[in-house]
């Protein structure tokens, strides 16, 4: 026998109705592209750091000029 935890309650796989199977079916989607979802936005952080990284190394060696009053966007 399948149980589920729904809320604080177990039941039986097999006695859900059709509609609670079609909302446990979409929450399975759900959760599934979350976790896509996580692993793309570390990607994506990893690949930005490591821009910024190169970013600063390759600016290393430039000359620097004082802030201007206003401020300007920044790499971070």
């Amino acid at each position: 026998m399948d149980i589920i935890r729904i809320g604080e309650k177990h039941y039986d796989v097999t006695t859900l109705t059709d509609v609670a199977k079609g909302l446990l079916s979409d929450l399975q989607k759900i959760e599934g592209e979350l976790g896509r979802l996580s692993l793309q936005t570390s990607i994506t952080t990893f690949a930005k750091s490591a821009l910024i990284e190169k970013l600063v190394a390759e600016t290393a060696a430039l000359p620097t000029v004082p802030a201007p009053a206003e401020e300007t966007e920044a790499v971070q």
